[in-house]
């Protein structure tokens, strides 16, 4: 489907970084228990905005992420091998970048198999967010769960996983710094007409001979 997801995933993942920031994780629990905590926590909360934000990956989702940080005045810099739009195109460089990064924001398709590594796990500062709106795989999840356990990391936003649903017995479900949003992330009304709606679309497009939307490149993986 391309870009149809492409703006609310950006909207979850923008979302769940905001909400970590302004701590609403806890204030939903407090709401729940029916505690007013208030001041206390006032010191505690942090700011999207101006923050240095790296997005892996070019494509429509990580392009709309960008459009919708720009409201914060947030210094991004994309990951891409081939895009002339991206700053960062090697590992290397993006290992090089992520110890002045506020955020990492992971928009890769699968095929980018585990590319998040347990290296640059290590490369991120302790005050930094991971979040992830791509796929599950293209993480390396026990090295990321390692360094949320022991603080070595800020946090996380995860919307994708390993493996869904994610098993009961996951750390990922109980560590006060992560948010999961549940591969929630392209849900928006009316979705499944819409989906219908493009491939009608895309239908009419091959009989007339006309360019198609969204083209796959099956070699690449999206």
């Amino acid at each position: 489907m391309g870009d149809y997801f492409a703006w609310p995933c950006a909207e979850t993942i923008v979302a769940g970084i905001l909400a970590l920031y302004r701590r609403l994780p806890e204030l939903a629990v407090l709401q729940q228990q029916r505690r007013w905590v208030g001041a206390p926590l006032r010191a505690g909360t942090g700011l999207l905005r101006h923050k240095q934000v790296v997005i892996l990956g070019a494509g429509a989702i990580g392009q709309a992420v960008r459009e919708q940080l720009s409201g914060f005045q947030c210094t991004v810099q994309l990951l891409a091998r081939t895009n002339p739009e991206a700053q960062l195109h090697t590992v290397e460089e993006l290992q090089a970048a992520l110890p002045a990064t506020d955020i990492v924001i992971n928009c890769l398709p699968g095929s980018a198999n585990g590319f998040f590594s347990a290296e640059l796990v290590a490369a991120m500062a302790p005050s930094s967010i991971y979040a992830s709106v791509g796929r599950g795989n293209t993480t390396d999840e026990p090295a990321l769960v390692a360094a949320l356990q022991a603080g070595r990391i800020g946090g996380a936003v995860l919307d994708v996983t390993a493996q869904e649903p994610l098993p009961a017995d996951s750390p990922l479900w109980t560590l006060p710094n992560v948010l999961l949003t549940q591969h929630t992330g392209g849900g928006q009304p009316h979705e499944d007409e819409g989906k219908v709606e493009m491939l009608l679309r895309n239908l009419s497009h091959l009989q007339a001979g006309e360019p198609l939307e969204n083209l796959v490149e099956l070699g690449r993986g999206y």
